[in-house]
This record gives structure tokens, sequence and C-alpha cells, in this order.
């Protein structure tokens, strides 16, 4: 009897230590728990706060792009000069071509990346107001659905700005009437392609892309190589301009 007492004993000793153990355990992994609900309670609001400071700051890129529009507007009533007055009006255009990529990240849900179709539309649709062409060149768009990221999809604008904007200066003299064909494909192996063609007048015979005085083809060729990009300007029953570019998604993250 006094056996089994002592038995006994020790075994609710034991279970008693176990429960203590279990419940110290407990314990513990409450409050690391708890630590662990403030750390991640404490980055979800960082990651909030940074997000409203990015889109704070696209915003205001985008109003200062937009003032600088206007200033620039504004100046060239009082020039006379008209190239002076054509080159304000290009800088516009390129300005107008950056400040739509942050107007477009600060009202996506997104802040880095860019929906290519859809940018690309908005900024042919300025080209066209801008240079009041609507009766007279129809721009055809062929547009593959994807995001680029800044990185790409600022010198592609930028790119896209100053063919458009040649192809409608030059292409089609006199006010002539004309097409703007415009078509960016993702192919294969994380190759994409730009090209954007006319059927004007084509390049002059003396024309050479490669040492050409014209800042917008110096332009062109300077972001081409910003993005490792390959650029080609031919005469193809008017003039093509192919940009081919590799990006790779799991690269830029």
């Amino acid at each position: 009897m006094v056996i089994f007492v002592f038995l006994l004993l020790i075994i609710l000793g034991l279970l008693y230590k176990s429960f203590m153990f279990k419940k110290r355990t407990n314990k513990v992994l409450e409050t690391q728990q708890n630590e662990i609900n403030k750390k991640n309670t404490a980055l979800q609001k960082l990651v909030v706060e940074k997000e409203w400071l990015l889109r704070e700051i696209h915003h205001r890129i985008k109003n200062n792009l937009h003032m600088v529009v206007g200033l620039l507007a504004s100046q060239t009533e009082f020039l006379k000069n008209e190239e002076a007055v054509q080159a304000i009006n290009d800088s516009q255009n390129r300005i107008q071509a950056m400040s739509l990529i942050h107007q477009k990240l600060y009202q996506s849900e997104s802040l880095s990346i860019i929906d290519m179709p859809s940018y690309i539309f908005e900024l042919t649709e300025y080209l066209k107001d801008s240079f009041e062409i609507r009766n007279t060149i129809r721009i055809i768009l062929d547009i593959d659905s994807f995001n680029l990221p800044l990185s790409h999809s600022i010198p592609i604008g930028l790119i896209f700005n100053e063919a458009v904007t040649n192809a409608i200066k030059y292409a089609f003299p006199d006010h002539k009437n004309g097409v703007i064909t415009i078509s960016l494909k993702a192919v294969k192996n994380n190759k994409y392609v730009l090209i954007i063609g006319d059927n004007g007048i084509g390049l002059p015979p003396d024309f050479d892309p490669y040492n050409n005085p014209s800042l917008g083809i110096k332009l062109m060729h300077g972001l081409s190589a910003d993005i490792d990009g390959k650029f080609l300007i031919t005469n193809s029953n008017g003039t093509k301009i192919t940009l081919e570019f590799i990006f790779n998604e799991n690269n830029s993250l």
C-alpha cells in the first residue's frame, strides 16, 4: 500500500511538473507570438507608409513636369524664331511622355510597373491632339498586353515619342494623308520588339542613322543603349524604326 501511494505521488509529481513546464512553454510561445504580431503590424504600417510616400512622389513629379510643360508653352508666346518654338514644342512632348508614366503609377495599384498597352494608347492620343493630325494621319496600334518597370517603360516611351513625332513632322509633307503603324510585341525568350513605320516619303538618300546631328536620333540611340537594345532605322515603303530588347522579369526583382 505504501509503495502504491509512493508511486502515485511520483506520478502526480511528474504530471504537475509536466503541466507547469507546458504552462511556462505556452507563456513563452504566447509572448513570442505577441512580439511577432507587433513586428508584423509595424511592418505592415511601414509598407503602407512607403506606398503612400511613393504614390505622393509620383504625384508631385507629375505635377512638377506639368508645370514645366506649362512654362515652356508660355515661353513660346514670346519667341519669333520658328526653330526655337519647334525645339520647345519637342521638349514639351518629351516631358509629357515622362509625366504620363508618373501619372499612371500614381493612379494604379502598382507603384513600379506600367501597363504598356494603356500607356502607348494614351501617349498616342496626346500626340494626335498635340499635332492636330486626327483628320490627316491615321495611327494603327498593335500592342501586346504586358507590363514593364520604370527602367524600361521610360526609355521606350521616349523612343516612341521621338519616332512618332518624327513621322508626323517629316513623313507627310504639305499636310498629306498617311498612316503610321505601331507594333510592340513580346516575342520569345524574354525578347520584345517595338516597330514604328509609316508610308511616307522615306529617308533622304544621304541619311546616316549612325552619324546624324539630330537630337531626336541621338536620343533614341542613347535610350536604346540604356536598355541594351538593338536600334535600327531603315527605308521600307516609308521609314521604319525597330527596337529589339531583352527584359527578364525575374532579374528585375
